[in-house]
């Protein structure tokens, strides 16, 4: 898996539930070290603009913002929605 794109697996993951259910997931489900990369990544880009830092990892998408939580159990390639 040495050409794991994160982003593109979660935007992909996060088209396949609309296409499945009709709308877009309540969330989205990784690995801890996975988290730890969007949580690190969404920080630096909210500093940059200025702003307060918050808490929870959003993932912004053309269907609008999705919670990213994380799953213990899954590897660190593994995307999953609800």
């Amino acid at each position: 898996m040495e050409d794991f794109d994160a982003f593109e697996e979660l935007f992909a993951a996060v088209e396949r539930h609309v296409q499945q259910h009709g709308q877009k997931p309540r969330e989205v489900v990784v690995s801890p070290s996975l988290y730890v990369w969007l949580s690190e990544l969404q920080r630096e880009a909210v500093m940059m603009r200025g702003e307060a830092v918050a808490d929870v990892v959003r993932l912004e998408t053309p269907y609008g913002a999705v919670s990213v939580t994380i799953d213990e159990t899954m590897s660190a390639f593994d995307v999953a929605t609800l």
